[in-house]
């Protein structure tokens, strides 16, 4: 190839680039102010209105570290809409769209960084986590990141990264995704024990230099570990993941979830032949040799799920497979460089079913109003309009409660305490003296009123109806009090009751 030619190649390369990122881009920005913000995005956006002292009082408190809602703190300085807070996690996004592409061009070639790339920027998986208000999309930057300066490390890559530029970036890569969520350890974990897989001692004694860097850099969080992980197994559990959670993972990893329910067996058949596809040619490129950065992208597409699982039976279940974000990244990598095989008229047809996929889901889940993610603004503005002076608006639980009290914090609005075994029992008593919001009783709540609204989502009276039994809470209401109507946002009640 000549000068010119290497010039023109390259130019189309950027523009080809250049194109995806725009793609990522707009996807990104779909929905992002109209969609409801939860639970999980209200946390984050009322921690983040508190100073720095009391945000690190409220990670150690809460389940996860301090890196985002710092973060977060700072670029609500341009404001706290939902639309607004949600565009700090569009641009890591959209850095993890360009880190998939630069990645996969050093690792494999140019056709599978295009392919990878496009997968990247059009799952809903990703674009799903690009419109939340938490922090994985920063996980998955910081992980791409560190996967990108962790493969200068194998021979033959090429790459132009001289020693000092790739300790610094090995170890603050490692040490911001330590930082931004803790099962960031899993896919840091999996880079080590592919180098030992592979018996390339010298690359791992320069990772594990690096990796102390990065656990000396995280040890002012490290010390509230222990104290943060008691709380988190005194307050909350889960069960442990059985098969239903590992289909669902690869689901959310092709079309995410939530689906229509008949839609759901279409996505697990798409999600299983993808994967089947993926091991056959897998399976078939390694007669011929599989590329060390194959292995490697394989390493961190398998290694944190399996992890997380053995975790979850061997210590305590922590399934949650938003926390293994990076590996669906090392997974569309994979199949772009599968795809990049294929002959260019079986190849474009393949990406573009891809595309036709994503976008059905995603047009799906960008209008989803329901639990747990219900129209809590409507609600608002129902009981702002229709409550009276001395009324009581009582949320059967926080989840219901933080979100409309972000939306209309001027609205005196008070919620009921989970069940100390309940899953959903999360918000321990450190993270409530940070935010100065605390559970009421409802003895308390409804003492001296004449007139309660009580919110409650249907979820809760069908999960109680399934168990032959009446909501606790509306029970207690229906004992003490008259019910006088009814009004449901999709499936979020809201109920009138008079003494």
């Amino acid at each position: 190839m000549n000068l010119a030619s290497l010039r023109n190649f390259r130019s189309r390369a950027f523009v080809e680039a250049l194109g995806i990122l725009f793609l990522a881009f707009v996807l990104r920005l779909f929905a992002l102010g109209t969609r409801e913000i939860w639970y999980d995005d209200a946390f984050s956006l009322l921690l983040a209105r508190r100073d720095l002292a009391s945000i690190i009082a409220g990670a150690a408190a809460d389940d996860q570290p301090p890196l985002y809602y710092a973060l977060l703190h700072f670029w609500q300085l341009i404001g706290d809409s939902p639309f607004i807070a949600r565009f700090l996690s569009v641009i890591f996004s959209m850095l993890v769209v360009a880190m998939t592409y630069a990645l996969a061009r050093r690792l494999l070639s140019p056709r599978a960084a295009r392919n990878a790339a496009l997968l990247a920027a059009f799952a809903p998986f990703q674009i799903y986590h690009a419109q939340e208000i938490r922090m994985y999309a920063l996980l998955a930057f910081a992980l791409v990141t560190y996967a990108y300066a962790a493969s200068a490390l194998i021979k033959k890559t090429n790459a132009a990264m001289g020693e000092p530029k790739l300790f610094f970036l090995l170890a603050c890569s490692g040490a911001a995704a330590l930082y931004t969520h803790n099962l960031a350890i899993l896919s840091l974990l999996a880079v080590d024990l592919f180098f030992l897989w592979r018996r390339d001692f010298a690359a791992l004694k320069k990772l594990i230099a690096a990796q102390i860097v990065s656990g000396i850099l995280f040890l002012p969080w490290a010390i509230q570990l222990p104290g943060q992980l008691a709380k988190i197994s005194r307050g909350f559990w889960i069960l442990p993941p059985t098969l239903v959670d590992v289909l669902q993972l690869l689901i959310e990893f092709t079309t995410n979830l939530p689906l229509p329910t008949l839609h759901v067996p279409l996505a697990l058949f798409a999600a299983l032949t993808i994967l089947a596809f993926a091991v056959f040619e897998l399976w078939r490129a390694r007669e011929r040799g599989l590329p060390a950065g194959v292995s490697l992208l394989i390493a961190f597409a398998i290694v944190p799920p399996v992890l997380m699982l053995a975790a979850s039976y061997l210590f305590r279940p922590i399934f949650i497979p938003r926390g293994v974000i990076f590996s669906s990244i090392a997974y569309y990598i994979l199949l772009g460089w599968l795809a990049s095989r294929l002959r260019p008229r079986i190849e474009v047809p393949v990406i573009l079913a891809g595309a036709l996929l994503a976008a059905l889901a995603l047009n799906y889940q960008s209008a989803y109003a329901e639990f747990p993610r219900s129209p809590f603004r409507v609600a608002d503005a129902f009981l702002r309009a229709h409550a009276a002076p001395g009324d009581a608006i009582i949320h059967d639980n926080k989840l219901s409660f933080f979100p409309m009290y972000y939306s209309d914090p001027a609205l005196a609005q008070m919620f009921i305490a989970d069940p100390p075994a309940a899953t959903s029992n999360t918000l321990t008593r450190g993270a409530m003296d940070v935010l100065q919001i605390f559970p009421a009783s409802l003895e308390t709540a409804t003492e001296g009123r004449t007139r309660v609204w009580f919110v409650i989502f249907q979820r809760a009276l069908d999960e109680a109806a399934s168990e032959n039994r009446i909501s606790g809470n509306k029970a207690w209401l229906d004992a003490r009090f008259k019910l006088i109507s009814l009004t449901q946002f999709n499936d979020l009640n809201v109920y009138l009751y008079e003494r």
